[in-house]
C-alpha cells in the first residue's frame, strides 16, 4: 500500500513561512515575491497563534491559510484552516479543531531546543488525528537542536503508527527560504487540492533532492532522482534494506519488512525523504 497512485501535477512549496504579522522578517508580498523567484507554486502563511489575511496579496503563488499554534504547548502547524484555534488547550483538542476545518495538522520541529526534544516521543505516540510530523524543519539549521527528525519517524512508523514525513523552511528571514520544501502531487492547483494531497501522502519532503518518478511494479519499488548520488530504502527503526551509489534504484520488497520508505541524498547533505510504502 502506498500513497503515489494516480496521475496528478507535481507542486513545489513550503507549508510553515511566518511574515511581520508574527515574528517574520518580511510582509506578505515580499515574502511571495522571494518564493516566486525561487519557482515555488505555493506557499502556506502560518503566523504564529493568527490568521494572516490573505486577500490582498498579489501575484502569481498560490497562497493556503494557516497558522502555527504555539502558546501552551508544543508547537502544531495549522495548514488549510479558515478560522482562528484558540492555543491555550490540550494538543489533543487543537489537532481535532484542525480537522473540523477540514485542514491538516503537523507537529513541528520535534527535535528543536538544547535537549533535542521539542516534542516527547511518548506524546508523539499518544496524540492522534494529526497528518504528520516535519521530517526537516530549515529554521533550526541556526538554532538549537537538528532539523532532522527521521528518528522520531521511524519510531512511529515502526509502531505501526501511519504519519507522513514533511519538510518546511519555517520561514522567518532570508536565511530561512529554500531549504526545505514538500513537492505534492495534487489533482489540481487549487488549496483544496493541495490540503487533501497533504493529507493522502501524495508528496515527498526535501532539503535539495528532485525526485523524477516514484513507481511500484508488482513488488517493486523504483525510484528515480533528478540529482542524487545515493538512494537507501528505510525500514523499521530506521535500518537501511538497501542502498546504491546512483541517481536511480529499486528494491524488491520481501514481504516481512513491515513498511519500506526510501531516502535520496544529493550534494552538501540533501536529502528527499518519500512517504512510506506499508507492506502487508
Amino acid at each position: 500500500m502506498h500513497p503515489y497512485r494516480g496521475d496528478g501535477r507535481w507542486l513545489r512549496g513550503n507549508l510553515h513561512a511566518h511574515t511581520t504579522n508574527s515574528d517574520g522578517k518580511f510582509a506578505l508580498t515580499e515574502l511571495m515575491r522571494r518564493y516566486e523567484e525561487r519557482g515555488y507554486d505555493f506557499l502556506v502563511i502560518t503566523d504564529h497563534d493568527k490568521l494572516t489575511p490573505l486577500t490582498d496579496a498579489v501575484g502569481r503563488l498560490l497562497l493556503l491559510s494557516g497558522c502555527e499554534v504555539t502558546a501552551g504547548g508544543g508547537h502544531v502547524v495549522a495548514v488549510g484552516i479558515t478560522e482562528p484555534i484558540e492555543p491555550r488547550q490540550p494538543r489533543q483538542a487543537i489537532i481535532d479543531a484542525i480537522n473540523a476545518q477540514g485542514g491538516i495538522a503537523i507537529l513541528a520541529h520535534p527535535n528543536w531546543g538544547k535537549t533535542f526534544c521539542h516534542w516527547q516521543q511518548d506524546d508523539l505516540a499518544a496524540l492522534q488525528g494529526y497528518a504528520g510530523i516535519e521530517v526537516f524543519n530549515g529554521n533550526i539549521l541556526r538554532d538549537d537542536g537538528s532539523p532532522l527528525a527521521s528518528d522520531r519517524w521511524d519510531r512511529l512508523l515502526s509502531q505501526g503508527r501511519k504519519v507522513w514525513g514533511y519538510a518546511t523552511d519555517d520561514t522567518h528571514n532570508e536565511q530561512d527560504i529554500a531549504n526545505g520544501w514538500t513537492m505534492v502531487l495534487a489533482d489540481d492547483a487549487t488549496p483544496d487540492a493541495i490540503v487533501r494531497a497533504l493529507r493522502d501522502g501524495r508528496c515527498y519532503a526535501s532539503s535539495g533532492v528532485f525526485l523524477e518518478a516514484i513507481e511500484v511494479d508488482g513488488e517493486v519499488i523504483r525510484i528515480v532522482t533528478r540529482n542524487a548520488d545515493r538512494i537507501a530504502f528505510v525500514g523499521p527503526y530506521g535500518r537501511w534494506l538497501s542502498w546504491v551509489d546512483a541517481s536511480r534504484a529499486e528494491y524488491r520488497v520481501q514481504g516481512d519488512e513491515g513498511y519500506v520508505r526510501v531516502e535520496a541524498y544529493g550534494s552538501r547533505g540533501s536529502v528527499a525523504w518519500t512517504q512510506p510504502f506499508w507492506i502487508a
